[in-house]
């Protein structure tokens, strides 16, 4: 490798840095300030805990005053159920609003083939309702007392009757509300709810007590446009920095194109005087030629044929607009002018040997 090339590495180098990092800046600006819709995602998620405690008929079979959850139990020596309701909203952002809780009891009589027969809802307790501001968390605690046997003979007299093969009792705590929050433009719902199921109308029959306290939230969306002065300015900058980058792109290519004629001039003119340095003469300025008859030939082979018959000795001069070789013979000359600017299709010939005078 030449010690030419070797010292234009690092300033080659440097520009195709400069180029590659003006590229991602301008990629980045203009995506940063394109990016003026933003989502936002709310939500938020439920919990539920259903403890009771199931207290015994005096004289029960299993002589105990009370059972805990989680236990067998026979239907006839149930006299009530202390049921404690938990229920929690955890929500991703702060919101405000009311919201109402409450209880209801539903008997559901069902056939063997699993058919609903009856069914019966009453709210055995008051609507509460309770304001939140500001606030990421709802909290709910709320006790209740089952009289299991009310409605345990409810279900037997409706077996009896419309030969019902299954009963079940289920108490539900309600949760319902409506809240506000900062990124959202529609109020948020609440409607929940968490039970607890008792089998109804087994004489003698051990049963076990069921909740269900799975809820599993909501998730909302939310598109904003956020188009701020800041984006305003990527947007300028980028736009900036890529008609840079265009005019940067063809100043490039215009100044390759320019180098890479220079060089082919040089190389072409180079190689003449090398290889006919025998038989050109360097002048300092241009032959006074005016009063000449001057006859332009198209290519340096024709001005090698015209030195093999006069044996003059070719004239060469740089000028602005090109390399200029020139034979003079009395008052003719011959003339082959090798620009600068455009490209000649004969500028650099085969070596030819020129005749030498004896």
């Amino acid at each position: 490798m030449s010690e030419k090339i070797k010292s234009a590495w690092p300033h080659i180098a440097f520009k195709v840095c400069v180029f590659v990092a003006l590229i991602v800046t301008c990629c980045y600006l203009l995506i940063y300030g394109f990016s003026t819709e933003r989502e936002y995602h709310f939500g938020f998620k439920e919990t539920g805990d259903i403890d009771y405690v199931v207290n015994l008929r005096d004289g029960n079979f299993l002589n105990e005053k009370s059972l805990q959850s989680g236990e067998v139990y026979y239907a006839d020596s149930i006299e009530s159920i202390d049921a404690a309701y938990k229920y929690g909203a955890d929500f991703t952002d702060a919101v405000t609003g009311d919201y109402t809780y409450y209880l209801y009891a539903t008997v559901i009589a069902t056939e063997s083939n699993g058919d609903t027969l009856w069914s019966n809802t009453t709210q055995i307790t008051e609507a509460v309702t309770k304001h939140i501001s500001n606030s990421k968390k709802l909290r709910i605690s709320t006790k209740q007392l089952v009289r299991y046997p009310e409605y345990d003979q409810i279900m037997k007299n409706f077996a009896e009757q419309y030969h019902a093969t299954k009963g079940e009792l289920k108490i539900y705590l309600s949760v319902k509300g409506d809240f506000a929050a900062d990124i959202m433009d529609r109020p948020v719902e609440l409607n929940s709810s968490i039970n607890l199921s008792v089998p109804l109308a087994k004489e003698a029959v051990t049963i076990s007590v069921a909740t269900d306290t799975k809820n599993d939230g909501k998730i909302y969306t939310k598109k904003v446009n956020i188009d701020s002065d800041r984006h305003r300015f990527c947007r300028f900058a980028g736009a900036l920095i890529g008609f840079a980058l265009i005019y940067l792109t063809i100043a490039m290519i215009q100044t390759a194109r320019a180098e890479r004629k220079q060089h082919y001039y040089e190389y072409s003119v180079n190689r003449i005087r090398e290889e006919y340095d025998s038989i050109i003469v360097d002048l300092k300025e241009p032959p006074k030629i005016t009063k000449l008859h001057i006859a332009h030939v198209q290519g340096f082979d024709e001005l090698l044929d015209v030195y093999n018959s006069i044996k003059q000795p070719i004239n060469y001069y740089e000028a602005k607009d090109g390399a200029h070789f020139i034979l003079i013979n009395g008052r003719l000359a011959w003339q082959f002018v090798l620009p600068k600017e455009k490209k000649t299709k004969k500028t650099a010939p085969k070596r030819r040997v020129a005749r030498r005078r004896k």
